[in-house]
């Protein structure tokens, strides 16, 4: 996956989870299962030694651990930022998921990233198919604006929101085509300097 003087974003899903053992959590912020722990330690040591340059995961506990797999692989144990617009379609209203306190139990050099829809309580929609592609479409603009070619962004999310924001990474309106990720896949595209977007890999 070289970057080819694009600016690259690896898609990945998160861990296999459970939801019957989520302590303290809302019941849409599941657990990961012993098997989804390894994951995160595999998929650790594949990525070990490629270069990313930023770290950026849904605030669900499974997709923040998945993120941990792989900073915690990587000798400078790097910035994970937190993004609460990179959470499941369809979670419960009014939940958004971890606070960064809580999600430095599990990762100390984590941060809130900047507020993408420009409030302190993070009030927008997970549930309504316009909701969605909105909140895709800003994730996608936030990225292109803040990173540029040459650069590699890792983004950690979920099976649902993911079908909404690769294609509108492809500038493709989301569900013209539906597709699977399994756990911990990896979906690469780049952003070329002539406006066009290249899907290198799905589900890989």
């Amino acid at each position: 996956m070289k970057k080819h003087d694009t600016l690259q974003i690896i898609f990945i899903r998160h861990a296999e989870t459970n939801y019957t053992d989520i302590g303290d959590r809302d019941p849409s912020d599941g657990e990961l299962t012993p098997n989804g722990e390894q994951q995160c330690v595999d998929l650790g040591k594949k990525l070990k030694d490629l270069p990313i340059d930023a770290y950026i995961t849904s605030s669900l506990l499974r997709s923040f651990k998945t993120a941990v797999g792989v900073c915690n692989a990587k000798p400078d144990k790097p910035l994970l930022e937190i993004c609460p617009e990179l959470v499941e379609c369809g979670c419960t209203p009014g939940y958004f998921g971890c606070s960064e306190e809580y999600l430095q139990k599990y990762y100390e050099n984590t941060k809130m990233c900047e507020n993408l829809f420009g409030t302190e309580n993070y009030e927008f929609g997970c549930e309504a198919f316009e909701d969605n592609v909105i909140r895709a479409e800003k994730v996608i603009t936030y990225i292109k604006n803040r990173f540029t070619f040459g650069e590699r962004v890792a983004v950690f999310s979920h099976h649902g929101f993911l079908e909404y924001l690769i294609p509108t990474a492809l500038g493709v309106k989301p569900h013209l085509f539906r597709f699977s990720l399994d756990n911990v896949s990896a979906t690469v595209i780049e952003f070329c300097r002539d406006g066009n977007a290249v899907l290198r890999c799905v589900n890989k």
